[in-house]
């Protein structure tokens, strides 16, 4: 993924990709996100799940165990009430907070909201956040998912991500993380130990993570009380991701029978996904900024093999599925136009405008899933290269 590459490969691990928000002087409005267009009002549940069967590897505390944090949006009866806070827990991040300068930011969800009436079992969808990021900076898109019918349960990932202090009295301290030390001059050195440390270390926790949810998912189903009990279709399951958590979505797709179709949102292939094809549909989306922009240019030799061995990854999935791949790209967009982060940073002046490639990728996202979740057959998959100027499809491989 041209824009993924440099930026979770190598800057982020020399420091450089900023993990926490700045508004660098702009004015962050407190109704940030897009209003819902679906037919439901959008409810929302935060809680923590505790992996009871599996050890805690990032912490040296005695006999922990793996908590993971998610946040639920889904189909909700109108309320009337005040809609929930972007960051619903400052505590939960420490102090300085990282998301201090977005803490007035309001979602267009209620917390709590009962679920909309009915019998109705409604598609589920996984998400996974990018990499350092977390459950709810995706909120762009989940809000609208959920408006239109999707139960969307975003998981978090501890040890790579912004919290430590959880709702349930949890405290996390990733004291046994080991990202490699960067030279600060062997780029190509860099980027493989970073390469290496992700794909040994912190993937097969991540996908782990992501299939305790799927368990706990089922659970919920069936849970008296659970607020969702029977109201989540276990037959229509899709993953979708950014980042980290795209090539997470990917993995399960291949590795995981529960997951019906994924979406992998400009994520590098990790795992699985890079050595095997899915038999179940994927879409790949990248965005298209140059990264060469941020390498010195004797660098940029190196930066071609390194985008040239990523490439050769996607080129094998795709040649060894056995099912539709789309891979879409979207001009003007940016490795951080695929979470809420591009509404509160400040911008290039040439990239695309952060609400633009907001609708153009919640577009893609919702046709895809209502394609292979939902039966719809969508008009915006139908023609290749057609249905927004900047966006461009093509479906790579089809069902044989």
């Amino acid at each position: 993924m041209t824009g993924a590459t440099w930026r979770l490969a190598v800057l982020m691990m020399l420091g450089v990709t900023p993990l926490a928000l700045h508004a660098q002087g702009r004015t962050i409005p407190a109704e940030a996100f897009p209003r819902p267009t679906g037919p439901y009002a959008v409810g929302t549940l935060d809680t923590v799940w505790v992996d009871s069967s599996r050890a805690e590897t990032l912490t040296k505390t005695p006999n922990d165990k793996r908590h993971v944090p998610v946040r639920i949006w889904y189909p909700a009866a109108a309320t009337g009430q005040a809609p929930a806070r972007y960051v619903q827990r400052p505590e939960e991040f420490g102090s300085p907070s990282p998301f201090a300068e977005v803490l007035h930011v309001t979602t267009h969800a209620v917390s709590g909201a009962p679920i909309a009436a009915g019998n109705t079992r409604y598609p589920v969808l996984l998400y996974n956040p990018g990499g350092g990021w977390n459950r709810f900076t995706a909120t762009f898109q989940v809000e609208q998912l959920a408006s239109l019918g999707y139960i969307v349960v975003s998981a978090d990932h501890l040890g790579f991500n912004q919290s430590n202090a959880l709702a349930n009295g949890y405290h996390f301290k990733g004291d046994t993380l080991g990202f490699p030390e960067p030279s600060n001059t062997d780029v190509r050195g860099d980027a493989l130990a970073s390469w290496d440390y992700l794909e040994r270390v912190l993937f097969p926790i991540w996908v782990a993570d992501a299939q305790f949810v799927l368990d706990r998912i089922g659970a919920l189903q069936r849970d008296a009380a659970s607020p969702l009990r029977g109201r989540l279709d276990l037959g229509r399951i899709g993953a979708f991701g950014w980042s980290f958590g795209g090539a997470t979505s990917v993995d399960l797709l291949v590795r995981d029978a529960r997951i019906k179709a994924a979406i992998d949102q400009d994520g590098q292939l990790f795992g699985l996904g890079r050595v095997k094809g899915s038999a179940r549909p994927v879409m790949l989306v990248h965005s298209t900024d140059d990264p060469r922009k941020t390498v010195p240019e004797s660098q940029h030799g190196i930066l071609a093999e390194l985008l040239a061995t990523v490439e050769g990854w996607d080129e094998k999935f795709r040649s060894t599925s056995t099912h539709d791949v789309y891979d879409l790209r979207i001009a003007g967009t940016a490795h951080g136009h695929f979470s809420d982060l591009t509404l509160f940073f400040p911008q290039d002046s040439t990239a695309l405008a952060p609400r633009r490639a907001h609708e153009i990728i919640t577009a893609y996202t919702v046709a895809f899933f209502d394609q292979y979740l939902k039966g719809e057959t969508s008009t915006l998959l139908k023609s290749e290269g057609a249905g927004f100027p900047e966006a461009t499809l093509v479906r790579k491989s089809t069902k044989r």
